[in-house]
């Protein structure tokens, strides 16, 4: 773990990650970070936090009927949408900016007394949202329920589905599958959809499940058919997301210097968050701090 207490600091830090870049058809080669105020908050997306896990489905059901002119072409920019406006998601907010986490890892003001911390995921594989495993997950969490769930009949509709699919080996057996919905977090480039993705050059993880238990019906009418039980997964440490995953702590005395300083290199709450409320937010706080110095 890396102790870091000013912006000078952590560059140096980073001029110590190596850089692999790397492209292909569905997948690209990036440096993630994640900010979080305080360091003992395990690394875990809003529906797991709030145990939504379970009303997944049911949410985005109730959505697509109440809005549904906010409903996108593709589900995973509607996953996006929905978690911008503060619908509980599998997804984790992460960004290629390592300024932008240092800024998050020091921004809340209910945590000023807590340690900070940036998760840097070096060189990780980031599939862009186009990818077909990105709409095979997308499936399941539009389409069905984590409690009983049929796999026999996801695997026939993926096949279908995704018979066309040339750059990414998609399931053609239940273990296949079983290992795509059980991955613990891949990490996936979003398309420019809204202006915070792009102020924070943003990118998330979409976090997977486990496996709890298998089923056999005895009922007469589904005799013999195999039904899955999931659960969330749990992500103890970040090694379990990348196991190049590194660690950097910010004391708690270092974030208002830190914050100075990265308002200085233009990373603030006016550059991070364009709408209207925060922009006013900030002008607001800047005067203040002018006035009562």
């Amino acid at each position: 773990m890396r102790i870091v207490n000013s912006v000078s600091e952590y560059l140096q830090y980073l001029s110590s990650i190596e850089q692999t870049p790397r492209t292909t058809y569905t997948v690209g080669c990036f440096t993630l970070f994640r900010g979080q105020a305080n360091s003992s908050w395990t690394l875990s997306p809003s529906l797991y936090r709030q145990d939504l896990f379970c009303a997944e489905n049911l949410l985005l059901t109730e959505i697509k009927h109440v809005c549904p002119k906010e409903i996108q072409e593709r589900r995973f920019d509607t996953l996006v949408k929905m978690q911008h406006f503060g619908m509980p998601t599998r997804m984790l907010d992460t960004t290629t900016n390592p300024l932008v986490a240092l800024y998050f890892a020091c921004e809340s003001i209910t945590e000023k007394a807590s340690d900070g911390a940036v998760y840097a995921f070096p060189n990780v594989p980031v599939s862009w949202s186009t990818d077909p495993l990105v709409e095979l997950i997308m499936d399941f969490v539009f389409d069905y329920y984590p409690e009983k769930v049929w796999l026999d009949q996801m695997l026939e509709h993926a096949k279908i589905k995704y018979a066309s699919s040339i750059h990414r080996l998609m399931p053609d057996n239940i273990d296949s599958l079983l290992h795509y919905l059980t991955i613990p977090a891949f990490a996936v480039m979003p398309t420019k959809t809204n202006e915070r993705i792009e102020a924070q050059d943003g990118a998330f993880y979409i976090f997977g499940m486990k496996l709890r238990s298998r089923e056999v019906s005895t009922n007469p009418g589904t005799l013999g058919r195999v039904y899955y039980n999931f659960d969330p997964v749990d992500i103890e440490n970040p090694e379990i997301i990348w196991p190049k995953a590194e660690t950097i702590l910010v004391p708690a005395s270092a974030k208002d210097g830190i914050l100075k300083q990265l308002d200085l290199l233009g990373i603030n709450e006016r550059k991070l968050f364009p709408d209207l409320t925060h922009q006013i937010s900030y002008t607001v706080n800047a005067v203040k701090n002018h006035m009562f110095r």
